[in-house]
């Protein structure tokens, strides 16, 4: 059986109101996590880093002391409520939540390491002198991309922006 003063419990939010959902238990002096992923996303012809929600929708609470109640969670702005099966409120053991803590780090220090686009990707050019071209990527530094390109019947290998690029399968701007 779980120590229930250690419990983290799954918290519902309303739609893209995760933030507000925290903010507000946070002051009422819960414990909550809201696990981020960082995310490449294509802005305007360039490529910026955002983060987003591991988990859209949900977050994580627990007592920020043993006498704390759960009862006020419900009626927090932002929150939809607390996730039951039944008449039971859901419960996470400290492990699993520490193990989705490690997973998002993992992942965000990966991301920033790593820019939109993997070595042997297949991308296009959308802007630039060699826009409509498209080839692989062979190597990555921090602001341009090695791109292998079929240049007058022989690959080449050619530095270009990484804003100049999409994946190859993306869909084009119009």
């Amino acid at each position: 059986m779980r120590d229930v003063a250690q419990a983290w419990y799954v918290c519902q939010s309303k739609p893209r109101q995760e933030a507000k959902a925290v903010a507000r238990l946070a002051e009422q002096g819960y414990e909550v996590y809201l696990p981020m992923l960082p995310r490449w996303e294509r802005k305007k012809g360039a490529w910026i880093k955002r983060e987003q929600v591991m988990f859209p929708r949900y977050c994580f609470v627990r007592c920020g002391s043993p006498q704390q109640s759960i009862a006020p969670i419900r009626s927090t702005p932002g929150v939809l409520g607390l996730v039951r099966f039944g008449n039971e409120v859901a419960t996470l053991g400290a492990s699993v939540v520490v193990a989705i803590r490690e997973l998002a780090e993992r992942n965000g220090e990966q991301a920033e390491k790593s820019a939109p686009f993997e070595i042997g990707a297949q991308v296009a050019v959308v802007d630039g002198p060699l826009k409509g071209l498209s080839g692989l990527v062979s190597a990555i530094a921090e602001e341009r991309v090695a791109v292998m390109l079929t240049l007058l019947g022989r690959e080449k290998q050619i530095l270009i922006p990484a804003d100049h690029l999409i994946a190859a399968c993306a869909s084009r701007p119009s």
